[in-house]
C-alpha cells in the first residue's frame, strides 16, 4: 500500500496462500446452518466469525495504527478482564478475591521483573531466564512478619510460579527460556488488550483497499528461491520467474528458520542467519468447541486451571474418554501449563470455549485429529467438571449430563504445521538479544568477489583490466553483505520490529519502515 502511493514505482506483491492477511484468518462461514438445524452446534453459532490467527488490539490507543484502521472498517472489539481460576481437581473454584489477589502479586512481580531487566541489563547474564529470576525473587520474600516489606503467603508463593506461566501463554515460549535480559524489550501501547468479535479480517480489507490498481497482486504464487547480485533480484516462484530492482521479504520467522539455508542465493549476511537460529517464534494453538449448553461459570470471560507438577491425568478419565498414547502425551503436557480457555457466552451468549495451549503442547494438540483434540480437552475439563461424566438420569430434572454435554463440532488451528507459517509470533528466549530483532532493520546487498588461483579472494570493481596476469584464473563469486544504502533485499514483519514483535501493529509499522526506505533509494538515483 505504501509503495503504491507512488505511481512511478512498480510494484509486484507474491503471495504463497490463496488469500491475503497471512496469519490474519477470520472464518465468516464456519458453520453451516443445518449444523444448527440438525442440534449439533448451539443456536446462534452459524452466524458468528471465528479468528483462528491474530484476534486482539494490544493498545486500543490513536498511537496504535491499528486504531485508525479499526475506525475505518467498522471492528468492534471487547476488553475482557474477568476470570475464574481453578486449582487442583476436586478442588473448589478459587474464590473471587483470592484469585484477584494472586493476580496482583503477579501483575506486580513481573512489573518489577521488567524493571529489573531495563536497570541491570549490562549484569544479567544471556542465558538467565525468568523462571530463574523468579526463584531467587520469592526465595529471598521470606519475611515472617505480614506487615514486612518483602512478605508473601506461603500460599501465594506456592502458585505464582504456575500463574507466572501466563507470560509464557502470551508470548508463546515456555518461562524457562524466557530471557531475563530483555524482559522489557516489548513496548506496549497504552490502552485496553481488546478482544476483536466481528473479524480481524477487516484489517486486512482496510489495507488491501489502500493498494493502488497498478500494483499487481498474485495469489498461490510459493516463492521457491531468491537470488541476487549487484543488479537484481531474481525470485522463482511455483508459478514462474519474477525479476526487480528491489525485494521486500515478510516471509515469518518460523518460515525463514526452515528455509533460509536454501532459499537465499547467496545466503544471508551471517548476522542475519545467527538472529534467525537464536530468536524465538512459539505457536499459539486455538481449539473452538461448540457445547450444548453452558456448565461453566456464566458471565467469566478466562477460565484457568493452574498447573501442578503432579497433575497427570487420571486414569480412569484417561479410559472413560479412551485416549490414546499421543492424547495423553497431550494431556499430560497440557496439563502441566497453564490451561486456559475463553468463553463466548459474555459476548454472544452462546456456549462456546476457545481452548488455547502453547509451547510443546500446542505442537502434541496439532499433531492430533480435530475429534482427538476435543476429546483431549473433555478429558482434561472433566477433572474439574464431574458433570461431563455423569451417568444418564444422574441430573436435577431437564439438565443435560455426561455424554449429552458433549460437543460433537470442533474445529482448531494448526499454525505450526502450516508450511507458511510455521508458529506464530516471535520471542526474545535465552542466548538472544534485542539487537538480533534489530539486524533485519538493515537491507541486505551483495558484493562480486574474485578467486584468485591463490585462492585468495578480493573484490571486483571498475578498474579490474581483463588481461592482469594476477588475476588471469579468478573466478567470479558473490558474497551476501548488510547495506544500508544499497541494499536489495529489504526485511519487514512483526519479527523485524525491536520493540513491537509480536503484534500485528508491529508488522504494519516494519511495513511502512521498509517501504519508506525503499522509496528513498528510489529517488536518490
Amino acid at each position: 500500500r505504501e509503495l503504491s502511493k507512488d505511481p512511478s514505482v512498480h510494484v509486484t506483491l507474491l503471495e504463497a496462500r490463496p488469500r491475503l492477511g497471512g496469519r490474519i484468518v477470520t472464518h465468516r462461514n464456519l458453520i453451516p446452518h443445518d449444523l444448527e438445524l440438525a442440534g449439533r452446534v448451539p443456536l446462534g453459532s452459524s452466524s458468528l466469525v471465528y479468528d483462528f490467527g491474530a484476534s486482539w488490539i494490544h493498545g486500543v490507543d490513536p498511537a496504535n495504527p491499528l486504531f485508525e484502521i479499526a475506525q475505518k472498517s467498522g471492528m468492534e472489539y471487547v476488553h475482557t478482564d474477568s476470570d475464574v481460576m481453578f486449582m487442583r481437581p476436586g478442588e473448589e473454584v478459587m474464590k473471587q478475591e483470592e484469585s484477584n489477589h494472586l493476580w496482583q502479586v503477579v501483575w506486580d512481580i513481573l512489573d518489577h521483573a521488567q524493571e529489573f531487566s531495563k536497570e541491570h541489563r549490562d549484569e544479567i547474564e544471556e542465558g538467565k531466564s525468568f523462571k530463574e529470576w523468579l526463584k531467587e525473587y520469592l526465595d529471598k520474600t521470606q519475611s515472617t512478619d505480614p506487615e514486612g516489606e518483602n512478605y508473601l503467603e506461603a500460599k501465594v508463593k506456592e502458585w505464582v510460579p504456575g500463574l507466572s506461566m501466563y507470560w509464557a501463554d502470551e508470548n508463546a515460549i515456555p518461562l524457562e527460556k524466557v530471557s531475563m535480559k530483555y524482559m522489557d524489550a516489548e513496548d506496549i501501547f497504552p490502552g485496553d488488550h481488546s478482544l476483536v468479535i466481528n473479524g480481524f479480517d477487516r484489517v486486512v480489507k482496510v489495507v488491501s483497499s489502500g493498494i493502488k490498481s497498478h500494483v499487481r497482486v498474485l495469489l498461490e504464487h510459493v516463492v521457491e528461491r531468491i537470488e541476487y547480485d549487484e543488479s537484481e533480484v531474481r525470485v522463482s516462484t511455483s508459478q514462474g520467474l519474477f525479476t526487480a530492482d528491489k525485494l521486500i521479504c515478510t516471509l515469518p520467522l518460523g518460515v525463514l528458520k526452515h528455509q533460509h539455508s536454501t532459499l537465499f542465493s547467496p545466503p544471508l549476511p551471517h548476522p542475519k542467519q545467527q538472529a534467525i537460529s537464536r530468536l524465538g517464534f512459539g505457536t499459539m494453538y486455538k481449539i473452538l468447541l461448540f457445547f450444548p449448553v453452558c456448565f461453566w461459570p456464566l458471565h467469566k470471560h478466562f477460565i484457568n486451571f493452574l498447573p501442578s507438577a503432579l497433575t497427570i491425568p487420571h486414569a480412569n478419565l484417561v479410559t472413560h474418554f479412551g485416549l490414546n498414547e499421543k492424547q495423553v502425551e497431550a494431556l499430560t503436557v497440557y496439563m502441566q501449563d497453564l490451561a486456559n480457555y475463553s468463553s463466548l457466552m459474555p459476548q454472544y451468549n452462546i456456549p462456546i470455549l476457545v481452548g488455547y495451549a502453547t509451547n510443546r503442547a500446542a505442537e502434541l494438540m496439532e499433531r492430533l485429529t480435530d475429534e482427538e483434540a476435543r476429546m483431549v480437552y473433555l478429558c482434561q475439563m472433566a477433572h474439574y467438571f464431574p458433570i461431563l461424566i455423569q451417568e444418564e438420569g444422574t441430573g436435577v430434572e431437564g439438565q443435560l449430563v455426561g455424554k449429552a454435554l458433549w460437543p460433537s463440532v470442533s474445529f482448531m488451528s494448526r499454525w505450526n504445521q502450516d508450511p507458511f507459517a510455521r508458529g506464530s509470533y516471535t520471542s526474545i528466549p535465552i542466548h538472544a538479544a534485542q539487537s538480533d530483532l534489530e539486524t533485519f532493520t538493515v537491507p541486505v546487498g551483495a558484493r562480486s568477489y574474485g578467486t584468485l588461483c591463490g585462492g585468495d579472494d578480493y573484490e571486483v570493481d571498475g578498474n579490474d583490466k581483463e588481461g592482469d596476469n594476477s588475476k588471469q584464473q579468478q573466478q567470479q563469486k558473490l558474497k551476501a553483505v548488510d547495506d544500508a544504502e544499497n541494499g536489495r533485499i529489504f526485511f519487514a514483519g512483526e519479527h523485524t520490529s525491536p520493540s513491537r514483535f509480536a503484534s500485528v501493529h508491529g508488522a504494519l509499522m516494519t511495513g511502512q519502515r521498509e517501504a519508506a526506505k525503499v522509496l528513498g533509494q528510489h529517488h536518490s538515483f
